[in-house]
Formats: C-alpha cells, sequence, structure tokens
C-alpha cells in the first residue's frame, strides 16, 4: 500500500467528508453502473478498484458491486477507511466524479498511479461544469472544468502505459470515448474461444 501525497486539496476534502454523513457518499456510481458493468462482462475482470470511493456507501449500503459480481477495492484519499491506496494490479479500474475534482498540477501523479494499476480497461466519468459544492476554503469542488479533449489529451501524455479507456463526460460537454481499442480487439481475438 502507498500513501496519496499530503496535498492542500485533499486536506479540504477530509474538512468536507467531516462535516456531514452525506458529503461525497458514494451516489455517483450508479449513473455509470451499465457502462462498468459491460466492461467487466467484455474483459471478464475479476478483480476492481473504485478510485474515488467518497464514503463508500455504494458498496455497504446501496450494493451496487452486486452488478458486476465483484466487490472492488476501494480508495479515496479523503476518507480515513480507504485512504490507503491498494497496490494492484487490477483488471478493471474506474472513477465516477473524481477527476474534475483534482487539480491540474496532480493530472500527472494521479493518471501515473491510476492507469499503472489497470490490467484490461480504465472507466473515467467526468463532470464538465463547475459543481454545487464549495469546499470550506471557498473554492468550488471542480477545479479543472474542461471537455472531454482535454482528459483525451492528458491520458495520452501522462497514462504510464497503454489501457483500454472509455471517458464518459456530462455537463456542459456531453461525449463519449474510447482510446486503446486495438488493445481490447487483440485480447478478444486471442481468448474468443473462451466466449462460447
Amino acid at each position: 500500500m502507498t500513501n496519496w501525497p499530503n496535498n492542500w486539496w485533499i486536506e479540504e476534502y477530509k474538512k468536507f467528508h467531516a462535516e456531514k454523513d452525506t458529503n461525497y457518499p458514494g451516489n455517483n456510481l450508479k449513473p455509470q453502473l451499465q457502462h462498468i458493468k459491460d466492461l467487466v462482462q467484455d474483459t471478464k475482470a475479476e478483480t476492481l478498484l473504485d478510485y474515488g470511493c467518497g464514503k463508500g456507501l455504494q458498496y455497504t449500503k446501496w450494493k451496487h458491486h452486486e452488478e458486476f459480481g465483484v466487490m472492488p477495492a476501494l480508495y479515496d484519499p479523503a476518507v480515513p477507511e480507504y485512504e490507503q491506496l491498494p497496490d494492484g494490479p487490477f483488471d478493471g479500474v474506474y472513477s465516477t466524479d473524481v477527476m474534475e475534482h483534482i487539480s491540474k498540477e496532480q493530472i500527472p501523479e494521479t493518471f501515473g498511479k491510476l492507469f499503472s494499476r489497470a490490467d484490461k480497461f480504465v472507466f473515467l466519468s467526468i463532470c464538465t461544469q463547475p459543481a454545487l459544492t464549495i469546499l470550506p476554503n471557498g473554492e468550488n469542488a471542480h477545479c479543472t472544468v474542461e471537455p472531454i479533449e482535454f482528459w483525451v489529451a492528458m491520458i495520452e501524455k501522462y497514462a504510464p502505459k497503454r489501457v483500454y479507456t472509455h471517458i464518459k463526460t456530462y455537463g456542459k460537454c456531453n461525449s463519449y470515448h474510447i482510446l486503446n481499442e486495438d488493445i481490447y480487439l487483440e485480447w478478444y481475438l486471442n481468448n474468443l474461444e473462451s466466449f462460447k
């Protein structure tokens, strides 16, 4: 296990999480369940990591993992129970409503950690408009509000390896983009017998 570096914005999120039990409970997974479920089934993923799971109620209370048939490892640097980043690797890594909360300066490090743990797929769901939430320091919770083209460029620049990646953006830029589909197609063709 490795610790996330001590950054000011993580400290702000720790304060925000501590203010109320209802702050970032994990409710942003549900709208993405079908996308992730499809990726789990298509890649035959058996191990998963939820990168930025919030308080984890999507698993402990709402049992969304039952849709996948796999309980993911959980990581959120602002929640004490989940602040240790599991080493992995994992067949799939997904992150829902998290990347827009990460400052641009931290994107290279974040993508390094996230993509290095994924073997078969990465799924990112990213909001592209300012948040309703204001952090304790007065800043908007969405500090990196950018269209899908920005996120594609950041992945291509900072991901330490090529991984079959799905990016879904919503808000001011509603889009869906798939990167490195050739990796999935090669894996699929090599494993065609197991799909029969």
